[in-house]
């Protein structure tokens, strides 16, 4: 028993729980999406990302699209300072968890960027459409075809 509950441990420390490793574009994103969310005017204080509950990123012809669900605390500091090593997440500080979608060109510029920031008691609305938007950001709108996108109709015969 003992040696199954050491192998669980061991495995479980390998897989990192409560985190995501992240790529270099998705750190990219990552940072693009706490800068934006630090630009708000209603946030006073700073916040800190506590975790990374999900990250994808897809590669496409005009850059790469980022999707991160994360988890963000708030610190001691005021917003100005949130990138400082110093501020420290207040333990019963308030607490936020956001949905970022943001577009990179090839040299990591931003397209284009959605980061919603909840406070975590409130429900998550669905942002997908806003998300599939920013997707979008710098593609050729005729690389893509969708159902209906295009009506075809059959010549009546001559009479």
């Amino acid at each position: 028993m003992w040696q199954l509950l050491t192998l669980l441990a061991l495995w479980l420390g390998m897989e990192g729980v409560g985190g995501v490793e992240l790529t270099t574009v998705q750190r990219r994103g990552l940072q693009v999406a706490l800068e934006e969310f630090h630009k708000h005017p209603p946030v006073q204080w700073a916040f800190q990302e506590t975790s990374v509950d999900s990250a994808e990123d897809t590669p496409f012809p005009a850059g790469t699209f980022v999707r991160l669900e994360f988890r963000l605390q708030q610190t001691g500091c005021r917003k100005k300072d949130w990138k400082k090593p110093e501020c420290k997440v207040k333990p019963n500080g308030r607490k936020r968890k956001c949905l970022a979608c943001i577009k990179l060109d090839s040299e990591h510029k931003v397209l284009s960027r959605m980061v919603h920031c909840p406070i975590e008691t409130q429900g998550q609305e669905p942002l997908e459409s806003q998300c599939i938007k920013v997707q979008r950001a710098g593609e050729d709108s005729h690389s893509f075809y969708f159902p209906g996108q295009f009506a075809f109709s059959k010549a009546l015969p001559p009479s």
